[in-house]
């Protein structure tokens, strides 16, 4: 009588049966080309982009700093080597998977289910990705500027096709969808305009205020410090306001290099502040 096979006398079968050998010359090489060639391509991308975006900008932005050239390559190079090593992974493990045993064509069809149901939410997606292009290809922000985007103002610290990360001036991190950003404005592009209003009581001789602010307005432009950020040295502009409280509202108005502005109005405050009181003009204050 012939004695019955159990199950772990089966599994010793099986795998005595099983040849590595064979079924390594039939996959192992397959996926082991795969892996070698994707990481090859990512080495690649990762080595070339920079070299080919950095000069094509330079012809492209002729009258633009190389600091302005370096950021803008900077960020393109990000976002170009991010999006082509996420395909090149897809690529390759979807290459890898049927070399696995893994039927592609049912795991197809289960996406084209599921894609029904998750429809409405990779909308936001395609939204976030389209805008992302618009952003990058029109170079309406770089990483480094200052920038407000949706009601949020601050330094972009990275961008994605997806997103924009932007930090405020008290340290948090915002990241913002692309897709939510319907205004950029760009604080630090071409020049910045200082626009300083210092009050004066109503009773000041106002030419002599006149005087005293395109003074210190020429000092600063020449103080070494200062020099290379102004372009147009503030000088007085007009009298923006007349309060019965808060004085007379003086607008002393220059133009700097972008991203300059507001170190350039807090110094000439404090100058024009010190000069008043030394030549005697006073404030609503006192």
């Amino acid at each position: 009588m012939t004695r019955p096979y159990t199950a772990a006398m089966l599994l010793d079968i099986e795998i005595a049966n099983w040849n590595i050998t064979e079924w390594w010359n039939a996959h192992g090489w397959a996926i082991t080309w795969t892996v070698v060639i994707a990481l090859a391509a990512m080495f690649f991308v990762n080595r070339t982009v920079h070299h080919v975006i950095r000069p094509a900008l330079k012809r492209q932005m002729p009258d633009s700093s190389e600091e302005d050239v370096k950021r803008r390559a900077d960020t393109l190079t990000g976002v170009i080597n991010g999006t082509a090593k996420l395909i090149i992974l897809i690529l390759a493990v979807l290459t890898i998977l049927p070399e696995l045993g893994i039927d592609m064509r049912a795991l197809l069809a289960g996406v084209s289910i599921s894609s029904i149901a998750l429809g409405f939410g990779a909308q936001s997606i395609v939204r976030d990705g389209l805008s992302g292009i618009f952003i990058l290809s029109e170079n309406q922000y770089v990483v480094g500027d200052t920038v407000t985007v949706a009601n949020i103002t601050g330094t972009v610290e990275d961008i994605s096709l997806r997103k924009t990360m932007v930090r405020d001036v008290d340290g948090a991190l915002h990241t913002v969808p692309n897709g939510a950003i319907t205004t950029t404005t760009n604080h630090t592009r071409d020049f910045a305009k200082v626009r300083v209003i210092i009050p004066v009581a109503h009773a000041s001789d106002l030419e002599k205020v006149k005087e005293v602010a395109n003074r210190i307005g020429l000092e600063m432009a020449a103080d070494p410090h200062f020099k290379d950020m102004i372009i147009t040295p503030p000088q007085y502009l007009r009298i923006d306001n007349i309060d019965m409280m808060g004085g007379v509202a003086v607008n002393v108005n220059g133009t700097v290099i972008p991203g300059k502005q507001w170190e350039i109005a807090g110094a000439m405050r404090a100058r024009l502040l010190d000069a008043f009181q030394k030549e005697g003009i006073k404030t609503p204050w006192g």
